[in-house]
């Protein structure tokens, strides 16, 4: 992609600006504050948003104006050119993309131009600033070594700040000699814990026993409530047997009553299905004597049609002959018409006769005449080139008398005005006064800049000697008092305060002397200036008052002259202009005339095209073609309507002569006209037709209740082969004995039906059928039920006593633990262990992804690091004109070796601070050119190079030019740097612009 326009509506101090970069290198150029890095942010915010307000980036929002955010122009190779504007919005603002074919999207559009890039990749591996190569300066050691590796992975010191924050989190939690870690603390915490419980466990031999005891008790209590529910399971069959003993014997009796109709046969719902079938075939019987009557009448009204055959086979032939009587009327209609144009052509071609009065024969005319489309183009040119000529010549006229009179009268101003001019000598003379004049207020005016400066010198002077005299008064005054000090000190044997006050006294005397040294060196430097400057004080007054003024009058006189010079100057340009305007009006005049002469020889060879005169033809020759062309076309129109005429009518008399024919055949011989003979042909062949359809219809209606005869006769045959199967199941041949059976078989099925609800019961019931014979064989099934009652009160029983010794027991327990010791212990060891868990965990996820991380810096290092190794090691090598070779990942861990060209190899600590840089910008670049080369985004530079000599900066620089499938778009302060770019793509920030726009 390549930045081909900026345009900001506002952004921070930026309003109303548009810059247009013509080339793949681009530079901006200005002072500090003159707004590069606020463009900087403006590409940025425009490709990836604004930057929200809870973000720590600047959002540059306007402070004169509501209007925030701009757009840029941006050419795709795949795509065009395409339009990204953004404008205050939502929080990151709206954006629209507009594309070169018309296309138009918001984020999701703009998402896909820029592949997926988002704001923080694009910075890390394109976008390029001071505070990147800082970072570097700021780091040492092994830290550096994973910065450096850290950028070769994703272009920033992203991966070595989630390095060194899984780290931190880790040692916080844990550290294996540690003590104030959390995980240590609680470690430690636990195991006092886990001591003070085993000692309490061992004072407490009584507590084990009775904890057995209760064991045993519970486990003898779920024993006897298992044996109580499955007695009472039993307790519920019998129950439920005494309930259904009824209805099983009640079975026993159907089950023998059906035994006696198994010999019974009888179709299911015989009955039924009788009583259905015989009524079908009754109603067939009725709809065959129904279709024996119809057919029969149809039979009687076929033979009562009488039809004539001949007339509707030439049906077709006569309905043709009749169907062109409406083409008989239009051509009828038609002839009047024709008749009616031939008229109106006749008296359309004596006009054109009229009007072009030609003394030619009309037959020569139409016939020898040309009206090609070439020379009907000829002839329109012809006739605007004539009229053009005419208004040229018109136009010539008016000029030439224009042109003249301006002639004349410039001269004659030019004559006038020369006179008016001062001589040479005159203004000579003028001109020297008024110079010297000027030199005069010149040193007047720095006499007085003089005399102001020796007033301050005298003044500074003065001020130092009062701070000289101030600054002797406290030494003095300071010295004596040390002195004093000291004597006294001696006096009293303090030994140590008098040396210190007579170091002080000597230290601060001298100090006194050596700045009055200077105090006064410094006013004799300020007095030789005063002198100096007294002295060109002095020569300037004298060479003032030497000095002549020159009068107003001669100035004034000077100044009217050289107006008067301006203007004649301006006068006799303006002279020139006019001479050769009014050349070119002569030459004007020779060029039309050489044309004039060439369109009279065309319009010759026209008029002996066209057959006219040439009179008619220099004056119209369009019009008279378009006349002449227009009687042709006459004439052909005119013979076109004779040729139809005679076609209208042959067709007429086709069409008397078929009707005629059909109506003498088959009518009566009488005389009638055309419309009547169609007419009564038409209702004939109507009214057969009618028969016909009449005839047709009885047919089919024939033929249907022939087919439905067939139909209820095999229906009836298949009703009584049913029948006959229906009484041969039941065994018998008269529907009387049918009957008979049907009511067994009805009883038999009342018996099922109780059978089977005697089952459903014996379903429902909580004994299984299999069961159902044990139960049968119980002789007195209630005496057995009083002995079940008898076991599960005993049961009942022994679980109560079990409930009373197992509450005495857990009395006992509580009896022990209600000193709390052991309850305690065990309660604060559990809630330790708990927590000491959440923490192992907490510590667990941030070493998995510690371990997760080094694995995928392993597998970059085996699988894509060659690659971007491989180019940086050749820029590196280029920036350091082959001192170092080639980089290395370390074996373990993050970080690189650089080997120089004596085979040597360093870690990236050892390496000088500029070797560092140039070996940052190296991995930096080489990901543009292998991992990110298909995305072409532009580099945006921000004086990230003013910390290299000038030699480095070159280099970095021709490394830049060499990436040619990314534009460089390069901000800068420093002047010396312009060098290295072409003038025509520099874009000076100058200082109105910075403040009056910026």
């Amino acid at each position: 992609m390549e930045l081909r326009k900026i345009t900001i509506y506002g952004y921070g101090k930026l309003e109303n600006i548009t810059f247009s970069i013509h080339s793949p290198i681009h530079v901006f150029y200005g002072e500090n504050e003159a707004g590069k890095s606020t463009i900087m942010s403006f590409i940025h915010s425009i490709l990836f948003g604004f930057p929200t307000k809870q973000q720590t980036e600047l959002r540059y929002e306007p402070k004169l104006q509501h209007k925030y955010g701009g757009k840029l122009e941006i050419f795709f190779p795949e795509i065009g050119l395409a339009t990204i504007e953004r404008v205050k919005g939502k929080s990151s603002g709206d954006v629209t993309v507009t594309l070169e074919d018309g296309r138009r999207g918001q984020e999701e559009l703009l998402t896909e131009l820029l592949a997926g890039i988002d704001k923080g990749l694009y910075q890390s591996i394109f976008s390029f600033n001071l505070h990147g190569l800082q970072n570097v300066q700021q780091l040492r050691g092994e830290e550096l070594g994973r910065f450096l590796f850290s950028t070769g992975a994703v272009g920033s010191d992203r991966l070595l700040k989630v390095e060194n924050e899984l780290q931190k989190e880790l040692d916080i939690r844990y550290k294996p000699n540690g003590k104030k870690p959390a995980i240590n603390e609680k470690l430690q915490a636990l195991r006092d814990k886990h001591s003070q419980l085993k000692s309490a466990e061992k004072e407490n031999n009584q507590y084990e026993h009775l904890l057995t005891k209760k064991r045993k008790l519970e486990k003898e209590k779920q024993l006897i409530e298992a044996d109580l529910k499955k007695e009472e399971h039993e307790k519920r069959l019998l129950e439920e047997w005494i309930k259904i003993r009824g209805i099983v014997q009640e079975k026993v009796v159907l089950e023998q009553k059906l035994a006696t109709y198994k010999e019974l046969h009888f179709p299911q719902n015989g009955l039924t299905r009788w009583e259905a079938l015989k009524e079908k075939l009754l109603s067939i019987e009725a709809e065959i004597r129904n279709v024996e009557a119809r057919a029969l009448e149809i039979d009687q009204e076929l033979s009562s049609i009488p039809t004539q055959e001949e007339l509707l086979s030439a049906e077709h032939n006569i309905l043709l002959a009749v169907e062109k009587f409406p083409v008989y009327e239009q051509l009828q209609n038609r002839q009047t018409q024709v008749e009616n144009q031939m008229k109106k052509i006749e008296e359309e071609i004596d006009s054109l006769k009229s009007k072009l009065h030609l003394p030619i024969e009309e037959e020569i005319l139409l016939k020898e005449s040309n009206t090609s489309i070439f020379l009907k183009e000829q002839c329109a040119q012809a006739a605007s080139k004539q009229r053009r000529l005419k208004e040229q010549k018109e136009e010539l006229d008016e000029r030439l008398k224009a042109e003249q009179a301006a002639l004349e009268s410039l001269e004659e101003a030019v004559k006038i005005d020369k006179q008016k001019l001062l001589p040479k000598e005159e203004r000579a003379r003028l001109e020297e006064h008024v110079q010297s004049d000027h030199q005069v207020r010149w040193n007047k005016e720095k006499a007085e800049l003089l005399s102001r400066e020796i007033s301050q010198l005298e003044a500074q002077g003065k001020l130092e000697e009062k701070r000289m005299k101030l600054n002797t008064i406290i030494t003095s005054g300071l010295s004596i008092f040390l002195l004093l000090v000291g004597t006294g000190a001696l006096v009293f044997g303090q030994w140590v305060l008098t040396i210190i006050c007579f170091t002080v006294c000597v230290v601060y005397f001298f100090v006194f002397l050596s700045g009055r040294k200077l105090a006064k060196n410094e006013i004799r430097k300020k007095e030789h200036k005063l002198a100096l400057v007294k002295e060109e004080h002095a020569q300037l007054l004298v060479t003032f008052e030497k000095g002549q003024g020159v009068s107003r009058y001669e100035a004034q006189k000077l100044e009217e002259d050289t107006t008067r010079r301006e203007k004649f100057t301006q006068l006799q340009f303006k002279l020139e202009q006019q001479n050769e305007s009014y050349e070119r009006v002569l030459q004007g005049f020779e060029k039309w005339e050489a044309n004039f002469l060439s369109h009279q020889k065309l319009l010759r060879q026209l008029a002996n095209e066209l057959k006219i005169p040439y009179e008619l033809a220099t004056q119209q020759i369009y019009d008279a073609f378009l006349l002449i062309e227009e009687w042709k076309a006459k004439d052909r129109e005119r013979n076109s309507y004779l040729q139809e005429l005679k076609e209208i009518h042959q067709e007429r008399e086709q069409i008397i002569s078929k009707i005629s024919y059909f109506f003498e055949q088959f009518m009566e011989n009488e005389k009638d006209t055309i419309a009547n003979m169609c007419y009564r042909l038409k209702t004939a062949l109507t009214e057969e037709k009618k028969k016909r359809d009449r005839i047709e219809a009885l047919q089919r209606k024939k033929a249907d209740l022939s087919e439905a005869m067939d139909k209820y006769q095999t229906e009836y045959n298949r009703y009584l082969e049913e029948k006959n199967d229906l009484f041969s199941i039941a065994g018998v041949t008269e529907e009387e004995k049918f009957h008979e059976k049907a009511a067994m078989e009805m009883e038999k099925g009342k018996y099922k039906e109780r059978l089977a609800t005697i089952n459903g019961q014996l379903e429902m019931a909580n004994i299984a059928k299999n069961h159902i014979p044990v139960y049968q064989q119980i002789l007195d099934p209630e005496l057995q039920l009083e002995e079940k009652k008898g076991i599960l009160d005993r049961l009942a029983s022994r679980i109560q006593e079990l409930v009373e010794e197992v509450a005495a027991t857990n009395f006992s327990i509580s009896r022990i633990e209600s000193g709390g010791t052991y309850t305690d212990l065990l309660h604060t060891f559990k809630q330790f262990q708990s927590e000491f868990k959440e923490d192992v965990r907490e510590w667990a996820k941030f070493a998995v992804a510690k371990q997760l991380l080094a694995k995928t810096i392993e597998q970059y290092k085996q699988k894509q690091l060659p690659a971007m190794l491989q180019k940086a090691e050749e820029n590196l090598a280029f920036l350091t004109e082959g001192k170092y070779i080639r980089i290395v990942p370390k074996e373990e861990g993050a970080g690189f070796l650089v080997e120089s060209h004596h085979h040597l190899f360093y870690e990236a600590k050892e390496l000088s601070q500029g070797t560092t840089e140039q070996l940052y910008l190296s991995i930096r670049i080489a990901l543009a050119q292998t991992f990110y080369q298909n995305f072409g985004f532009p580099f945006i530079i921000d004086d990230s190079f003013v910390n290299f000599d000038e030699k480095r900066t070159d280099k970095v620089i021709q490394l830049l030019k060499k990436c040619e499938q990314n534009q460089l778009i390069f901000f800068t302060c420093h002047r010396h740097l312009l060098k290295y770019f072409p003038d025509e793509s520099l874009h000076v920030l100058p200082a109105e612009e910075r403040e009056t726009s910026l």
